[in-house]
């Protein structure tokens, strides 16, 4: 179809969806990973947030930095701090549509249209994550790729090379993208083009060698002082389920409409192998370093095989009369469960604070928090608030138990156990929705 060629089509979605992003933007409340990110740059300074980022295992500087410039620049709200996501996922959408064009699918419209659709791209195009950055600058390394491989030049060897570095200081694993490009040249033994991007590949390395080599002992050292994670078989049951966002059935049919792509459609062999490869490494090199670092294993860890697998579904509609069923049936699918996950009601973690704070507001009064490290989500909205220590378990009035979703019966149990020790007695549920609260009395002597 022509209008899923044309650059005006493409301006007139990309307008309609950075509108719908935008309207978007504010309806989820803040969920864990915001919080603990912003919650290390909001209040402090530039040194101060270079100082943060390595305290997280794998922790990079790009993403803080954005939300650190925002707050700096624009004052701190959850619309400004979450806005870069929704400019580098907007960008991401015609870098899919560029690399589609390159590709010589007659529909690259549709490519980006699966892409924006995917519930995963969705989620992360509305959170203050640097995953919509990562994938944005994965999207065009690869598209100067292909230029450069087409027609070398020392600019666009330069530019790719840019794009590789900043794609490791936004998401590490932004790097198996570049892996398979180099993978498809030695494949196809393309020893020109192999030097060049192998050039640009070991420049962006050594670009990020210095932060590597300042942090990787503080993150070997999060890790060894913490759970350890290891990836087995049934944890990689998360890349079908969660992947597209569409559970086991919908990441079939994806499956299917990629193999009758991969089969059928007029694509290049050799184009074919390139965006199998750019696929297939994430899915592969994220489980396997994760098992080796001791990481846990995320679906939005591998958000940069999205793309690849965009084009390769949109690459079925080429096939002549029944190719556009495939791809259409699948956007259908996308489209409802953004609808649901809209829907859905997020994180309560700024209800409860606002909860907790009152109920612990008399002097002396504190909080025990189940896991104890919870106090994190609480304090961002509600500074004032204390963790009880058993100092103030002696002397408190009143101490709340605040229960994050999804713990062991055991810890709960204990916490209760320990308050109602020290004197205390269940007075009320402030809160019975996840996160809980329960309010504790002192018991008159």
């Amino acid at each position: 179809m022509t209008v899923l060629r044309s650059r005006g089509a493409l301006v007139v979605f990309l307008a309609i969806y950075a509108a719908a992003l935008l309207v978007l933007l504010p309806a989820k409340p803040l969920w864990v990973d915001e919080i603990i990110d912003l919650g290390g740059v909001r209040n402090t300074d530039f040194r101060g947030v270079l100082n943060f980022v390595p305290q997280n295992a794998g922790g990079v500087p790009a993403g803080y930095l954005t939300d650190f410039a925002m707050i700096r620049w624009f004052g701190y709200s959850v619309f400004l701090v979450r806005l870069p996501s929704v400019f580098f996922g907007v960008l991401a959408c015609a870098g899919v549509w560029i690399a589609a064009r390159q590709a010589g699918l007659s529909s690259p419209l549709l490519a980006a249209l699966l892409y924006a659709a995917s519930p995963l791209v969705l989620r992360y195009n509305l959170e203050a994550r640097p995953y919509a950055a990562a994938a944005c600058a994965s999207i065009f390394a690869t598209v100067v790729f292909v230029s450069l491989v087409r027609r070398p030049s020392f600019a666009k060897a330069a530019g790719y090379a840019s794009l590789i570095a900043v794609g490791l200081y936004t998401q590490p694993y932004s790097i198996f993208i570049p892996v398979a490009h180099l993978g498809w040249l030695v494949w196809t033994k393309n020893r020109s083009a192999l030097l060049s991007a192998g050039t640009a590949v070991a420049a962006a390395g050594l670009a990020f060698l210095p932060w590597f080599v300042q942090t990787h002992a503080a993150w070997q050292a999060m890790l060894d002082s913490g759970t350890r994670f290891a990836v087995h078989a049934r944890d990689l049951a998360v890349i079908p389920h969660e992947l597209t966002g569409t559970g086991y059935a919908g990441f079939a049919l994806t499956m299917v409409t990629v193999v009758v792509a991969l089969t059928f459609s007029p694509l290049k062999a050799s184009d074919k192998l390139f965006w199998t490869l750019c696929a297939a490494m994430p899915l592969i090199l994220v489980p396997a370093a994760d098992a080796y670092f001791g990481y846990f294993l995320a679906a939005r860890q591998m958000i940069f095989a999205l793309a690849p697998i965009s084009i390769l579904m949109a690459a079925a509609a080429d096939i002549r009369r029944w190719g556009f069923v495939l791809p259409a049936a699948l956007l259908i699918a996308m489209a409802y469960e953004d609808a649901r996950w809209i829907q859905r009601p997020g994180e309560g973690w700024e209800s409860a604070a606002s909860q907790l704070g009152p109920a612990i507001s008399a002097p002396g009064s504190c909080a025990v928090f189940v896991p104890s490290g919870a106090r994190t989500m609480y304090v961002y909205f509600e500074p004032q608030i204390r963790a009880c220590d058993d100092a103030a378990l002696a002397t408190a009035p009143t101490v709340a138990l605040a229960i994050n979703p999804g713990q062991p019966a055991a810890d709960i149990a204990a916490a209760r156990g320990k308050i109602e020790s020290s004197g205390f007695r269940k007075e009320s549920d402030v809160r019975t929705a996840d996160p809980r609260i329960e309010v504790y009395r002192r018991e008159p002597r």
